[in-house]
């Protein structure tokens, strides 16, 4: 019963209960491209696919173009961290954070109206790197042949900052608010943070 309620794996170690996506895939005779930062393929590449090592969005944007070329690789898997960077280094500013927080209470206690019209607010720093995401992407479905199928996951939100609160509240360091507005805030953010959208479509 105990591997039946939480799944046919469980007590069996990790090594052996979960298989990498590029092992399946080359199994079913399918070659695959991981296109990522160095942390990234050594925890989900293998000597099955061909795991290509980047240090920048620019050069994972041209070894994913060059990679849907290549007529023998079926999947090709690359990420743009561009994102994810800026919001990991605004949860260590003292002063964006505050600011954060403030927001998120403020949404809470504001009309929907208004607080609609807060979230519409990007600054010009965010808009900027979504702008070039954007351009990235079209870059590289551009690139895709035709029937390939294109798919883009956003991950989770903002994930720097919950962590951050969480630091701060489990470690009682000196925080950018009271105690109370930070569970306050972190009760919103954190439900946020966990919604992630994924989409799909054939290139014709």
């Amino acid at each position: 019963l105990s591997s039946y309620f939480p799944g046919p794996d469980f007590g069996s170690p990790p090594s052996f209960s979960r298989r990498k996506l590029s092992s399946i895939l080359h199994e079913c005779g399918k070659r695959s491209s991981l296109i990522d930062e160095v942390f990234v393929l050594d925890r989900y590449s293998d000597a099955s696919c061909n795991s290509i090592a980047v240090f920048s969005d620019d050069d994972a944007l041209s070894r994913s173009m060059k990679e849907v070329k290549n007529d023998k690789i079926s999947f090709v898997w690359t990420q743009f961290s561009g994102l994810i960077s800026y919001l990991r280094k605004r949860a260590e500013d003292p002063e964006k954070l505050k600011s954060c927080v403030a927001e998120a209470i403020a949404l809470k206690t504001c009309d929907r109206k208004t607080a609609r019209k807060r979230a519409k607010q990007i600054c010009p720093e965010l808009k900027a790197i979504l702008s070039e995401l954007d351009k990235k992407i079209k870059k590289l479905y551009d690139t895709l042949p035709e029937n390939a199928m294109f798919i883009i996951c956003t991950g989770h939100g903002d994930t720097p900052l919950v962590q951050r609160l969480k630091k701060m509240l489990n470690h009682r360091e000196e925080t950018v608010d009271s105690r109370e507005n930070i569970v306050h805030a972190l009760e919103d953010l954190q439900a946020q943070a966990e919604v992630a959208l994924c989409f799909c479509c054939v290139k014709h």
